[in-house]
C-alpha cells in the first residue's frame, strides 16, 4: 500500500515530469512548491482527495484557473486539488439553463455557449477559471445588464468538508448557497459543477475612445457622472495609464445597435471631446475576443482594488493624477469599471457579494519584468490604494490582495458575520483554509 492510495484522478508529484508546469502560478512573482497536485476528472476524484487529505493530515488548496493574484490556490508543501479538467457542459435552451463543469476557463466556455447563441455575464480575461471568478462575485462587460456572474447561478454541486457531494440551491442548503455567491472560493468546499441561467445573445456594438493624458481630470469627472448611470445595456471601462505612457482609453460594450450607441456616447463626448472615437458592430463572440486582447506571457504583477460609492471629489481626482505621475514603471495604471444597472438592484445582503451600491470599481495595477523592480512597484500600488482610502470603500474578493488590512470587512462588509456562522456550521474543523479564507470566529 502506497501513501497515495485513495487518491484518484491525474496525480503530479513533486519532482515528477510536468511538476514545474503544474505548480506554476498566474502571478510569476510568486513561487510555491506543493507536495502533490491531483487533477480531478469527475466529482468523485474531488471527494476522494478531501478524504485522503483528512486521513493523511495534510493541508490542501483548491484550484481551477489558478488566477489567484496572491497564488492562494497553490498550497506550499501541501496538496493542490485542481478541478480544471472537469469540463462537462449541457445547455437546455428550453429552460434557459446550462450545467457547466467547474473546470472551464472563460474563453472556452464563451466559445462553447456561443454554439447555442447564449452566454453568461462574466469577465474578459480569457484564461481565468469560471469557478474562482463566479464564486468571488464575477464582474464583466454584461454585468450592468444581466448582473454579476454569481447572480446567474441557480444551483451548485459541491464536495463538502466531509467529502460528500451536496447540492446547493434556493431550497437546499440555502445559507451555503448564499455564501458561495460572492465568498465561495475555497472556504467551504470544492465546487464541481454550476447550473447557470444563460441569456440569448447575438450581435452587439462596442466603442473605443481616447483622450490625451493632459485631459485626465476632466475625463474622470465626466466619465464617473455618466458611466454608472448610463443605459444598463452599456458597460463602460476607463483605463488611466502612468504619466507620459500613452493616451487615456475608454472602452465599452452595448447590447444594441451602433446608431443608438453613438447617441448614448454624446453624453460624455460633448463635454470631453475625444481625440479618437470608433464605434463598431460585431457578433458577441468577436467582441469577447476583442476585449480579451492579445495573449500575454506570464507576468509579474501587483494589483489591488477599491470601490467608489460616491463621485470622486476634485481632491480625489488630483490624488489619482499625482499617483500616476510618480508611477515607477511604464506598465502601471488604474482601471475604472462602471457599476450600477442590474448590479445595484439587489440588496447588499442578497448574496455574499456586498458592494452592490458602488458607482464603480478601481483597480490599481503594476506590471514589471525584472525582479529588482518588484519592491518599488508593490510599494506604489500599496501607497496608491492607501492614499485613496478617504475617497473609496472596500475591496473586491476576486482581486485578492495580501496587503489589505481588515480584509474580511473590506471584501464582505457586514456579510462577514453571517459568513463566519456558515463556516462554523459547514467546516468547523477549518479543513478549507488559506491565507484569506473565511475564518472561524
Amino acid at each position: 500500500m502506497g501513501w497515495k492510495d485513495g487518491l484518484t484522478g491525474r496525480i503530479v508529484e513533486q519532482g515528477s515530469n510536468g511538476y514545474d508546469e503544474a505548480r506554476r502560478t498566474f502571478n510569476s512573482r510568486l513561487s510555491k512548491f506543493p507536495k502533490l497536485i491531483v487533477y480531478c476528472l469527475v466529482k468523485e476524484d474531488a471527494s476522494n482527495a478531501v478524504n485522503w487529505a483528512r486521513k493523511q493530515g495534510i493541508s490542501f488548496s483548491v484550484r481551477c484557473g489558478g488566477h489567484s493574484y496572491e497564488a492562494y490556490s497553490v498550497k506550499d508543501q501541501g496538496l493542490v486539488i485542481d478541478i480544471s479538467e472537469i469540463l462537462h457542459l449541457r445547455v437546455d435552451k428550453r429552460t434557459g439553463l446550462a450545467q457547466v463543469g467547474a473546470g472551464f476557463r472563460l474563453m472556452p466556455l464563451y466559445e462553447a455557449l456561443w454554439k447555442h447563441k447564449v452566454t453568461i455575464p462574466a469577465g474578459t480575461c480569457p484564461s481565468v477559471g469560471v469557478s474562482g471568478l463566479t464564486l468571488g462575485g464575477g464582474y464583466g462587460i454584461l454585468s450592468r445588464l444581466l448582473g454579476m456572474s454569481c447572480d446567474n447561478v441557480t444551483e451548485i454541486e459541491m464536495v463538502n468538508a466531509q467529502g460528500k457531494v451536496i447540492y446547493l440551491n434556493p431550497s437546499n442548503h440555502i445559507d451555503l448557497f448564499w455564501a458561495c455567491r460572492g465568498a465561495g472560493d475555497g472556504s467551504f468546499g470544492i465546487v464541481t459543477s454550476f447550473t447557470f441561467r444563460v441569456h440569448p445573445i447575438n450581435s452587439i456594438a462596442h466603442y473605443t475612445m481616447t483622450w490625451n493624458s493632459s485631459e485626465v481630470e476632466k475625463v474622470i469627472q465626466h466619465w464617473q457622472s455618466w458611466a454608472p448611470h448610463a443605459d444598463s445595456r452599456l458597460t463602460s471601462l476607463l483605463a488611466l495609464s502612468a504619466h507620459h505612457q500613452g493616451d487615456l482609453v475608454s472602452k465599452g460594450l452595448f447590447v444594441g445597435g451602433d446608431k443608438e450607441l453613438h447617441e448614448l456616447l454624446k453624453s460624455i463626448t460633448k463635454y470631453v471631446p475625444p481625440q479618437t472615437l470608433t464605434v463598431r458592430t460585431a457578433s458577441w463572440i468577436e467582441a469577447v475576443r476583442l476585449f480579451a486582447g492579445r495573449p500575454v506571457n506570464q507576468a509579474k504583477f501587483k494589483n489591488t482594488s477599491a470601490f467608489a460609492y460616491e463621485p470622486l471629489s476634485a481632491t480625489a481626482i488630483e490624488n489619482i493624477v499625482k499617483n500616476l505621475k510618480r508611477a515607477p514603471g511604464p506598465s502601471n495604471l488604474v482601471a475604472l469599471d462602471a457599476f450600477g444597472g442590474e448590479i445595484s438592484k439587489k440588496s447588499t445582503d442578497a448574496t455574499a457579494f456586498a458592494h452592490r451600491q458602488a458607482l464603480f470599481m478601481l483597480q490599481y495595477q503594476a506590471y514589471w519584468e525584472r525582479d529588482s523592480d518588484a519592491a518599488k512597484n508593490i510599494q506604489w500600488v500599496n501607497e496608491f490604494r492607501q492614499s485613496m482610502l478617504n475617497h473609496t470603500k472596500g475591496a473586491y474578493r476576486d482581486y485578492c490582495d495580501s496587503s489589505v488590512l481588515n480584509w474580511p470587512t473590506e471584501y464582505f462588509a457586514e456579510n462577514i458575520n453571517r459568513l463566519q456562522r456558515i463556516k462554523e456550521r459547514y467546516d468547523p474543523e477549518n479543513m478549507f483554509n488559506y491565507e484569506q479564507s473565511i475564518p472561524l470566529r
